[in-house]
Formats: structure tokens, sequence, C-alpha cells
């Protein structure tokens, strides 16, 4: 057990901020994705977000989609640079390709459930096979139905995966409220921006998110595009040590069905899990 009566009080916490993008069934992205900010101590990234506002009197949101003037730009960039430049601070992200999924065979075409099983192997994924913290996951706002508690749903299946109490809450929240949610969308936006260009998937480039991209590449000292492994044949890839990585989810090489056959005959919950 992590937690017990003697050692609570070096016991590690973390937060994670999680955010999607793209639409699974709209036809216009190809790409659904899950990312994530971990942080042991968020109010550290938080103060200096507070100042950069402050500086500018920037009371919007910090969002991808956003960036379309030289204000939002350079506030990115400034927000981008106190990432880099904290201890403690990471960004993950799991990338969906559609065309290679079943929605309806495999999942039923519920959204719901595709974004908890997504979310639950991208926290696995930064979780690591024996987990010594205790998380705290916040989630940007996500339609479910009302009868599907996704909040409780997950941290049971990550406690029950592990066996131990891992995930002490989860929670969604509108990420209007969060600074880190806002830092997550933007990360995983320029991210997906970078592998359509590798895909040749954009009819046109925006400016300022072109900008954007070439920034990143130079602070994380890319040559190309995050997405062009020369050594090595991957979907899983490391942007900058333990900064930021991606992965691009192999459903030929996940379990994903072994779980689906367990979930239909009743032995198991039903997640998918990417394998390296």
């Amino acid at each position: 057990m992590i937690l017990n009566n003697t050692n609570f009080k070096d016991i590690e916490s973390n937060f994670c901020f999680l955010d999607e993008t793209g639409l699974i069934f709209g036809k216009r992205d190809k790409y659904f994705a899950i990312g994530l900010i971990e942080c042991n101590q968020p109010e550290l990234i938080y103060n200096k977000i507070r100042k950069i506002r402050q500086k500018y009197n920037y009371n919007e949101e910090i969002k991808w989609t956003n960036l379309n003037s030289e204000i939002r730009l350079r506030i990115a960039m400034e927000v981008f640079n106190c990432f880099i430049k904290q201890d403690g601070v990471r960004f993950n992200c799991l990338i969906l390709d559609k065309e290679e999924l079943d929605f309806l065979k495999e999942y039923d075409n519920n959204l719901s459930k595709v974004y908890r099983n997504f979310s639950i192997s991208l926290l696995k994924l930064v979780m690591g096979k024996k987990p010594q913290k205790i998380f705290i996951i916040l989630a940007d706002d996500y339609f479910t139905p009302e009868n599907l508690n996704i909040e409780v749903t997950i941290k049971k299946f990550i406690n029950c995966h592990y066996q131990d109490f891992i995930v002490a809450v989860v929670c969604q929240i509108n990420s209007k409220s969060s600074d880190l949610l806002q830092l997550t969308d933007l990360i995983l936006g320029v991210v997906i921006y970078d592998l359509k260009i590798v895909k040749n998937l954009l009819l046109s480039q925006g400016k300022y998110k072109k900008r954007f991209l070439k920034f990143v590449h130079q602070k994380l000292k890319i040559q190309n595009s995050f997405f062009i492994n020369n050594s090595r044949q991957s979907r899983n890839y490391v942007l900058s040590g333990d900064k930021l990585r991606a992965t691009i989810f192999d459903s030929n090489r996940s379990i994903v069905k072994k779980r689906l056959n367990q979930t239909k005959t009743g032995h198991g919950p039903q997640w998918a899990t990417p394998v390296s």
C-alpha cells in the first residue's frame, strides 16, 4: 500500500490537468487526442501565469483555437516559457487516428465510453507500473449522460487496476477557471497541429499558429517536427526528455480486444492500453 499509518507524511501528490481535442465522430477531424499536464506544485506555475495576465491585462481564455492575434501569440509564448522553466511540470498525450478504430464495434458509438477508456489509458501511461504518488485529476468539463458518473468510474477503474489508493479524486471543471487546463489545451493543440502538417492534412496554416509552432520547436530543439523519428519506427515520441511526450495509439498492438472480450464475458472492465 502507498498510504499507511506511518508514512503518510512522506507521500507525494500530483495534480493532472486533463483536456481533449477533436470530435470523435466528426468527419472534419482525423484525430481525437487526450492530453494532460502533470505537476506536483501547481500553485507555482499558476502564480507565474497570473503575473502574465496582469502584465497584459488579459482575462480571456488561453486557447489554441483562439491563437489569431499578436497579443494572444505573445501571451501563449510567455505561458509556454513558464511550462518549460518550471520543474516538476510535464505534458503527455494519447492520439487516436479515427480511421484505425471501429467505434461502433468496439465502443457502441458511445462518446463517453471512448473518452473514459482512453483517459484511463493515458493516466496509466503517466502513472507507470508502480505509482508511488497520490493523484488528483482535474478534467475539462466533458459531456456525459446523466446516468454515467465518469469521475467515479475513472477513479474506480484505476484504483482497481493497481489494487491500491492511487487516485484520490477526479473532478470535471470549466476550463475557463483553470489556467493549467488552458495550458494543456494550448500544448495539445500545437502537438496535433504539427502532426497534421506532417500528414499534409492542412489546406492552409494560420499565421500565428505557425509562428507558435516554430517557437515551440526552437524551445525544445526540434529540427523539423515532433513526429519524425530518424532512428527508429515507433508511435511513441519523446519530444523533450520527460517534459513532453506523445503516443499515437496503435490498435493493432494494444490489448483493447482482450479487454473487450473480458467485458463481454463479464471478466473485466473495458479500456484501451497502448503498447510501446
